[in-house]
């Protein structure tokens, strides 16, 4: 049963008019609710599980005016462009007044966060898995000329299957301009505690370098149970950043394969033109050791397919820009 104290009867009557009831309110955060929604048509009781979807209801009213105006048009062109299997997928978006609704697959077993909170430290295997499935779609992401800035163990969510789906995508961006060039990033985003040395530096950084760290951070977190380094300072953690200065749990180190700690060395490197790129963790021997999650699915294959030949129109139309700038030069 809903409680009532728990809706906006506003948000209940905008999701109800798009077909759908509410099951229950799965959080809220400063611009944004979601609820657990049900598709109404259908009255099977089998069957309605499987049209469940979370709904995030984000209000523009109560929203900065540079999310607005910058980040939300971002976040919802790549909500409706993204095909992956380990990106949530978006059903539908739709506005009602000053209201976006995000219709998206329900993820059962709730966020990463909660997942490692409620059942503590991931075994090993597991979090192999989870690793290289993120993985894969920051390669896709990254084929793309897209990056996510806002990786972090709140942002991937957990299926039934026990399958990780990257999610919240309101800090992404491309990074080629309309020339074709790529662009540094200058907009300090994500959470302090997943940030990398660059960003807290406050000084231009490569965002694809950055999802990398931050990745380095969740795959430490399910390990640990903790985040490597403590509740500081930015001055005081980018100094430890740079030294290196964390380390795995004294119980845990005993457990855990020496490849995952080389390979977290490699991700938590400070200078990012030495850190793993995506691929380099995809062909690490963490990643390699398992046979059973050797190569990749037919739809993974497909996902990454499309976004090479996405990127190649890319390149072909700044060959045509530069072709027409410098007809000259280019003969």
């Amino acid at each position: 049963m809903v409680s009532r104290h728990d809706i906006d009867s506003k948000d209940e009557n905008a999701i109800r008019s798009h077909g759908h009831k509410i099951i229950k309110k799965l959080g809220k955060g400063t611009y944004a609710t979601v609820y657990l929604t049900e598709f109404l048509e259908d009255s099977n009781k089998e069957k309605s599980k499987l049209n469940q979807f979370a709904c995030k209801i984000m209000d523009t009213q109560k929203s900065p005016e540079d999310f607005v105006k910058k980040f939300l048009p971002r976040e919802l062109k790549a909500l409706r462009e993204l095909r992956h299997p380990h990106i949530i997928h978006i059903h539908s978006i739709f506005k009602n007044d000053n209201k976006y609704l995000i219709f998206m697959r329900y993820a059962e077993r709730g966020d990463l966060l909660e997942f490692t909170i409620k059942y503590g430290a991931i075994r090993e295997s597991q979090a192999r898995m989870w690793a290289k499935q993120i993985s894969l779609a920051l390669e896709y992401l990254h084929e793309l000329q897209m990056a996510h800035r806002d990786l972090k163990c709140e942002n991937i969510l957990i299926t039934n299957n026990f399958n990780a789906k990257v999610a919240d995508f309101g800090f992404s961006r491309f990074l080629l301009d309309d020339n074709g060039n790529k662009v540094l990033s200058e907009t300090y985003c994500g959470s302090t505690s997943y940030s990398p040395p660059e960003i807290l530096k406050g000084i231009p950084y490569n965002p694809k370098a950055s999802d990398i760290w931050s990745l380095g951070i969740i795959i430490y977190v399910m390990l640990n149970k903790a985040m490597p380094f403590g509740d500081m300072s930015v001055k005081k953690l980018y100094e430890e950043q740079v030294k290196k200065k964390w380390k795995f749990k004294s119980y845990i180190s005993t457990i855990i394969s020496a490849q995952v700690k080389d390979l977290l060395n490699n991700m938590l490197e400070p200078d990012p033109a030495k850190r793993f790129t995506v691929e380099k963790v995809l062909n690490s021997e963490w990643i390699r050791m398992d046979p059973r999650i050797q190569g990749m699915s037919e739809e993974e294959n497909l996902a990454l397919k499309e976004a090479k030949e996405k990127r190649q129109k890319l390149e072909r139309k700044k060959c045509h820009l530069l072709k027409n700038k410098n007809p000259v030069e280019a003969k």
